[in-house]
């Protein structure tokens, strides 16, 4: 990655931290040392157990991005951006698929491995036309804008609307509508395509459906990957 792309994803991780810590202040009905306890406490369970801490003081994940109005980036970390990497370096799909790009961290990353193979588009779905603006910009400025089609709108119309196939899939979008979205995603997929879907851990009741679809049917081999906030990795079989 460029020092101007590196530079860049360090802003955003720090941009999107600071939303979140903001928002859940706001949220939590108690002192700010009781806060910062809790915060200190997040940090050292183990990924599995962040939701359900989550849920215990009465936040979620989604709350984080549907209350008071505002909307938040929601920047996958830097970890999981790294493991997204990875993921494009050792698989090399020629069509990526991103449910939910938001302000375009998950994007860079996706982008920048195209770059570095040389080849590959990543879709990218996106409704708000503010994160559409700033996904534009972010892309151009770190130079990756060549292998990046924003697609601005509804998620359920634009993965209506598209044709082919995807080797690889990224589902970040609210949590309550995988399945559903899964489901329409389903045609775009083929032997070997996998399929990276975030939040299992933070959204662990939301997704649950989700979940059981995939283990249950024999189409897709699929595991939870223990990091961060719980991602599951899924292979199409058949």
């Amino acid at each position: 990655m460029t020092s101007t792309g590196t530079m860049l994803l360090r802003r955003l991780h720090e941009q999107s931290q600071t939303e979140v810590m903001t928002r859940a202040r706001a949220q939590f009905r108690g002192s700010s040392e009781e806060f910062l306890t809790l915060a200190d406490e997040y940090d050292t369970l183990a990924p599995r157990l962040r939701g359900r801490f989550l849920d215990s003081l009465g936040l979620s994940s989604e709350d984080f991005e549907s209350s008071q109005g505002t909307t938040l980036s929601l920047a996958v970390s830097a970890e999981t951006g790294s493991f997204l990497r990875n993921m494009v370096l050792a698989h090399k799909p020629a069509r990526i698929l991103e449910l939910g790009s938001s302000c375009g961290v998950s994007t860079l990353y996706f982008a920048d491995a195209l770059s570095t193979l040389g080849r590959g588009t990543v879709v990218a779905t996106e409704l708000d036309p503010d994160k559409c603006a700033s996904l534009r910009t972010h892309v151009r400025t770190a130079g990756v804008d060549a292998y990046v089609d924003l697609r601005e709108g509804d998620v359920f119309q634009t993965v209506a609307e598209l044709t082919g196939t995807f080797d690889m899939v990224f589902i970040d979008v609210w949590a309550s509508a995988y399945l559903s979205l899964f489901k329409q995603t389903e045609r775009l997929l083929q032997p070997g395509s996998i399929i990276l879907a975030d939040n299992m851990y933070t959204a662990e009741d939301a997704v649950l459906p989700y979940k059981q679809y995939l283990d249950d049917n024999p189409r897709f081999s699929t595991t939870t990957l223990g990091f961060e906030s719980g991602i599951e990795f899924t292979v199409v079989v058949a």
